[in-house]
């Protein structure tokens, strides 16, 4: 099975590299390195997101597994920026094979949708911003789709230990970080 693959838009493996100090983790990328015996990285936008996707590697877990609990916690901690309800594309490197692929999980628009979505009730175009806020650029989800097509492919451990750092923190709550805050 594929331990070592390199994933991008909510999750990097990496060789090691220093971890950000306290005052520099709060608005920045977050990195932390697993233990020797399981060599890998985690790279996310908050500190709980990269703890699951750790969680999971010392669990045995491959980096698709570590991917879905990364993207599951961003989804709780930060839903204005990532989540499970919007969308996003994996690159996947298999080192066994050589082989780079893709997976699509961009939002889609629904099946119903035609050239007159973004125009106006006389035919003109709509402003842009005006079409972005309006809600009809809003597509249907698809990165739960894609990862679990990833995991189906290439996942170790079971769907649902992927969510168990994630779970307590939707239970018992957690400490919003400064940029949701804001937001």
């Amino acid at each position: 099975m594929i331990r070592s693959l390199l994933l991008t838009s909510t999750l990097f493996l990496m060789p090691a590299c220093k971890a950000p100090t306290e005052e520099t983790a709060s608005d920045t990328i977050i990195m932390a390195k697993t233990t020797a015996s399981h060599p890998g990285m985690v790279a996310a936008a908050n500190p709980y997101a990269v703890d699951a996707g750790l969680a999971i590697l010392r669990e045995g877990g491959s980096a698709i597994d570590a991917a879905v609990a990364v993207q599951a916690a961003l989804g709780l901690v930060e839903p204005q920026s990532s989540g499970l309800g919007g969308g996003a594309f994996l690159m996947v490197y298999d080192p066994a094979t050589g082989e780079v692929w893709n997976y699509d999980g961009r939002e889609e628009a629904p099946s119903a949708v035609d050239d007159s979505l973004f125009q106006d009730e006389d035919g003109e175009p709509l402003r842009y911003f005006d079409g972005i806020v309006s809600g009809r650029s809003t597509g249907t989800p698809g990165a739960m789709v894609m990862l679990g097509e990833a995991h189906a492919a290439y996942g170790t451990l079971d769907w649902a230990d992927l969510f168990t750092l994630v779970i307590p923190l939707a239970e018992d709550g957690f400490i919003v970080s400064p940029r949701m805050s804001s937001l």
